[in-house]
């Protein structure tokens, strides 16, 4: 059976000044989470707004254990940042 992980994240950037501080500091997480965890992940919206940024993080496996310990690790990953604030995100696993 394939399951499908995905996690909507939404961050509040209090350092971004430009729209340039900020796309160097989401490249940088997309790029850490894909090398530590091998996850899918894009910016998917307020991709015009400074200091917010809403990531989309995506994974795919057969044990919903595994899938919801890698989306909890992974969360914890976000929020080990001093550059950002985890302020809401939304775990699916179907």
């Amino acid at each position: 059976m394939m399951l499908i992980a995905s996690c909507e994240i939404k961050l509040y950037l209090p350092g971004a000044a430009t729209l340039k501080d900020k796309r160097q500091i989401i490249k940088s997480l997309l790029q850490k989470s894909k090398n530590r965890f091998n996850l899918a992940a894009a910016e998917v919206d307020a991709q015009d707004y400074i200091q917010t940024a809403v990531l989309g993080v995506a994974a795919v496996g057969s044990d919903y254990n595994q899938l919801q310990s890698l989306m909890d690790k992974y969360l914890d990953f976000i929020e080990s940042f001093p550059e950002f604030l985890l302020t809401d995100f939304e775990v699916t696993i179907s």
